[in-house]
């Protein structure tokens, strides 16, 4: 048991858990007898001693080998995108009671032809895409979704009837869904483990932010130029998405042909085939054979070349190889749902963030009423503490994430767990349960504007913290499997939001604003303390995801 975490009783080597650091004299050495460590990649620099987790290949080609200044480039254009992706939702949320009026309906009727319509269409499209994914690469997945959600957008823009404003959310659901879920498998494919805690960070700050950070502008556009012009901006933005996806951003989809075989102790308990048929190396590599080798599908005469340029600007790369059918790998994201860790990442990350959506409308109904009487663009601006709250928790999140990462596998004797991510969500389980409760009671006792401000932004700072934890955790721990695993997570957490916004105007006016989030509160606080034994169960659910449900089945 290491550091709290129950060891498993069925396979020598969990999926996700690796050799971290060189540690000779440690228990990391003695799991890999006669494996010499030397001859597994390391790190550069300070990060010379620590192992390469996956082990890259020896072709220029594979992402992992990608110089860091393309690697940040492909990383700087997710990261625009996520901004993108959640500007989307609050677009023109500061300006629901006038769009109520213009339509001729109900706020609860715009609010669901902006929410609810958007959050089922991106439960529905996630399961679509993570396949798609899977079988022609991420390239074109993300480039088909930037037009789809430009288009949604246009439609939006000229939309003059409810229901073409439904619809027009719909398409720009289909597009949108992309790049809430395929982002965190793109980090996956790029960087080692011991380089994602900053760059998941990064991406929970940019879609938070980019929910955070558009009332403000939009508010400021809608009250100067009416909001039709949000759309046509926002069309406008994704336009540049597009460009910057298909000039600099390749395919990072990459099957490696080449493994590593080593061998590892065999369970008594099992023979030496079920031993074999069951283990999975730790560091991305195969076991089987007593010395280590590389075996490669090409003779080593014929070194892979590296693509030009030109070559990378390919929209299509060809069809992956898979072992299960295309509906199987459909399903593979609602099944993913039955596991304990996508389970548990889907009411965490997906509560978290469904949460702001409650927040974003409750805004709009607080501050547009006695006693703030707050316009539009006031109200935007009340957006601006949990932009600095996003902020100042990416800031924190990211090095942070990291730094257990290696200190926790220094005193787990060099040995890597993906639940060494979790201690992060203890911050949100502290801090975003304090911020609901203040909020609910700020805002039912109508304090200065200041103090449900200061909550909103509290909120942000721990949901930051929580879904960079999770998130972190998941690729981690699917490391073979990340499209499946984050299709479920979001799917989770888009149905989730579907059902919240479908009510969610006629709960806050029924229970009041203080029993509203009193509830919240306890729903985060319940849902948090699951890490608990997430956290000291979690390798033998990861063992047992790898045995029975079998999402990496097609490495």
């Amino acid at each position: 048991m290491g550091l709290g975490i129950l060891e498993d009783k069925h396979l020598e080597n969990v999926p996700g858990t690796s050799i971290f650091s060189d540690d000779p004299n440690a228990a990391a050495q003695a799991a890999y007898e006669g494996v010499d460590l030397s001859l597994l990649k390391h790190g550069k620099g300070r990060n010379a001693h620590v192992m390469l987790v996956p082990q890259p290949t020896d072709d220029p080609n594979d992402p992992l080998n990608w110089p860091q200044w393309k690697k940040h480039m492909v990383f700087f254009v997710l990261v625009y995108g996520t901004v993108i992706c959640g500007a989307l939702g609050p677009l023109v949320s500061a300006d629901v009671v006038n769009l109520a009026v213009e339509f001729h309906t109900s706020i609860q009727a715009i609010s669901r032809a902006l929410g609810s319509s958007l959050a089922a269409a991106l439960a529905i499209a996630t399961v679509v895409w993570s396949t798609l994914a899977v079988k022609i690469g991420k390239r074109p997945v993300f480039l088909a979704s930037a037009l789809i959600m430009m288009a949604g957008a246009i439609m939006s823009a000229y939309a003059h009837t409810c229901g073409v404003l439904l619809g027009s959310r719909i398409v720009q659901g289909v597009g949108q869904s992309v790049l809430e879920f395929l982002v965190g498998a793109s980090i996956n494919d790029i960087y080692f483990t011991h380089e994602r805690g900053i760059p998941v960070a990064l991406w929970n700050l940019a879609l938070l932010d980019g929910i955070n950070i558009t009332p403000p502008i939009s508010g400021a556009v809608i009250q100067h130029l009416g909001w039709r012009w949000a759309f046509k901006i926002f069309a406008v933005a994704v336009g540049l998405l597009f460009l910057l996806q298909f000039f600099c951003m390749p395919e990072t989809t990459y099957y490696r042909s080449q493994v590593i075989n080593v061998h590892l102790p065999v369970n008594h308990n099992q023979s030496v085939q079920e031993a074999k048929a069951d283990s999975e190396a730790t560091v991305d590599i195969e076991k089987q054979e007593p010395s280590v080798r590389l075996e490669s599908a090409e003779p080593e005469s014929d070194a892979p070349r590296k693509k030009s340029y030109i070559q990378e600007l390919a929209v299509f790369s060809g069809v992956y190889p898979t072992r299960v059918s295309f509906l199987a790998l459909v399903w593979r994201p609602i099944e993913s749902l039955a596991t304990p860790i996508v389970l548990w990442a889907g009411l965490v990350y997906g509560v978290a963030i469904t949460w702001l959506v409650l927040l974003a409308t409750s805004v709009s109904q607080l501050f547009s009423a006695p006693p703030y009487n707050f316009d539009t663009s006031q109200v935007g601006l009340t957006y601006m503490g949990p932009f600095i709250g996003a902020m100042l928790a990416a800031l924190i999140s990211g090095p942070l994430a990291d730094w257990l990462a290696r200190h926790m596998s220094a005193w787990n004797k060099g040995t890597f767990e993906p639940e060494f991510r979790l201690p992060l969500v203890a911050f949100y389980s502290l801090f975003g349960s304090m911020a609901f409760f203040g909020w609910g009671i700020s805002a039912h006792t109508e304090d200065p504007w200041i103090g449900p401000v200061f909550f909103f932004g509290l909120a942000n700072f721990g949901i930051t913290l929580g879904a960079s934890g999770a998130i972190a955790y998941v690729v981690d721990a699917h490391r073979r499997s990340a499209e499946s695993a984050m299709g479920g997570v979001i799917f989770f957490k888009n149905v989730f939001s579907l059902v919240i916004t479908l009510f969610i105007n006629d709960w806050i006016a029924a229970r009041g604003v203080l029993s509203a989030f009193c509830t919240v509160g306890g729903v985060t606080l319940f849902t948090t303390l699951l890490t608990i034994p997430m956290y000291a169960y979690g390798k033998r659910a990861r063992s047992w995801i790898h045995r029975c449900v079998k999402l990496d089945a097609d490495d």
